[in-house]
């Protein structure tokens, strides 16, 4: 597959696409998809060997990078330092970042890293025909009543597109 570009993911992305029910689905997408060494502790459901083998790249942070990782926790308290590698790591690959965090979105926005979350995902299996629309709108209710914490408004604007 030729990928159109690299998505670096925090894991909060991961737990949504779990949770709607679309995990070898987004696999589809013509997307690199990485995520850094450190956030694989995390990753529980989905288990981070499952998304290895899906196609998920692991990478690791190089040395100058960890060094700017305890910069930045030092000047950021409410970001976690997974967030952070997240973030390093897609400016270092000039890739899109995918977070729902929204602290991280918005540190990424201001260093002029690309930034998107589940609802893009979602709408680029929708573009990209791996998702019928009715399937995307299954699959954002299934990530709704598990909990996701998506704007409501871009939920709903999707959920009445989607469902016809």
């Amino acid at each position: 597959m030729v990928f159109l570009s690299v998505l670096v993911s925090d894991t909060n992305i991961w737990i949504d696409i779990e949770n709607g029910g679309i995990l070898i689905e987004v696999f589809k997408l013509p997307y690199k998809f990485v995520i850094p060494d450190l956030a694989t502790a995390e990753l529980k459901r989905p288990g981070w060997e499952t998304l290895v083998v899906l196609g998920l790249e692991v990478q690791e942070l190089i040395g100058k990078q960890t060094l700017e990782l305890v910069q930045l926790r030092q000047q950021h308290k409410a970001l976690s330092i997974i967030d952070f590698a997240a973030f390093l790591l897609a400016k270092s690959l000039d890739a899109t970042l995918l977070t729902g965090e929204s602290q991280l979105n918005k540190l990424a926005t201001e260093n002029q890293i690309s930034v998107h979350g589940v609802l893009w995902l979602l709408d680029e299996m929708v573009m990209f025909q791996v998702l019928t629309p009715g399937q995307a709108a299954k699959a954002l209710r299934r990530m709704l009543v598990q909990g996701a914490r998506l704007p409501e408004e871009e939920c709903s604007k999707r959920l009445a597109m989607w469902s016809g």
